[in-house]
């Protein structure tokens, strides 16, 4: 805005600021209505993604700690995301936010073999 109050014109303002014609003019225009105020927040952007709910984040947790459905030994970021109704770029910051590592989760899993006895040696 400085500039345009010092005279410059719209190329020289683009070759200064780094920006495109259409900023330019969107600064110029939002200058225009609310002042310098109107150049403090980029308007044009919609507003970020809500955050996701606190049962939303409760039942994941929940799930994770849990056992995996069938026979699978833990959870996969894909396979909660598909079971909780949330992206798995949500599920990751969630584990992250609480700490968890289902793929390092000590699990034990008794095998179905009958003869399984037979092979497992004492000391």
């Amino acid at each position: 805005m400085l500039l345009t109050a010092d005279g410059h014109g719209t190329s020289e303002i683009m070759r200064q600021a780094g920006v495109a014609k259409t900023a330019v003019w969107r600064w110029q225009e939002r200058f225009m209505q609310a002042g310098a105020d109107g150049l403090l927040r980029d308007k044009t952007r919609p507003p970020r993604i809500p955050p996701l709910g606190a049962e939303i984040i409760e039942r994941v947790v929940q799930l994770t700690l849990s056992e995996p459905p069938g026979e699978t030994t833990h959870w996969t970021a894909s396979a909660m995301a598909k079971s909780s109704g949330v992206s798995v770029s949500s599920v990751q910051r969630i584990w992250r936010s609480h700490g968890l590592l289902p793929h390092r989760m000590r699990q034990f899993k008794l095998s179905n073999d009958p003869r399984f006895a037979d092979t497992v040696r004492g000391p």
